[in-house]
């Protein structure tokens, strides 16, 4: 389970990218919608990513094609998010 503190980091920086959360929408769903993937390969991505994969090894294990996503750099700072959420979790 994605910490909810990963969760705010993920929500901040997809509202700093100008994607809105629509109102009862899973965070699977609006990560997928800012991604371009399908809202189970974004669950697998983050659940990935907040166990301490890299962002490469995440893309795999969610079945993504790297090339079908066009904002890597949004894709980098998600991860970098998340980690960030996962470093004040161990403090």
């Amino acid at each position: 389970m994605v910490s909810a503190e990963a969760i705010k980091g993920v929500n901040d920086l997809l509202r700093e990218r100008g994607i809105e959360q629509k109102p009862n929408e899973r965070v699977a769903d609006y990560v997928a919608r800012g991604l371009g993937i399908t809202a189970q390969q974004a669950d697998v991505l983050l659940q990935a990513m907040h166990s301490g994969v890299s962002v490469d090894e995440a893309v795999v294990l969610a079945g993504i094609n790297p090339t079908a996503i066009t904002d890597r750099d949004l894709l980098t700072r998600l991860a970098r998010a998340i980690g960030s959420a996962i470093g004040h979790l161990a403090k």
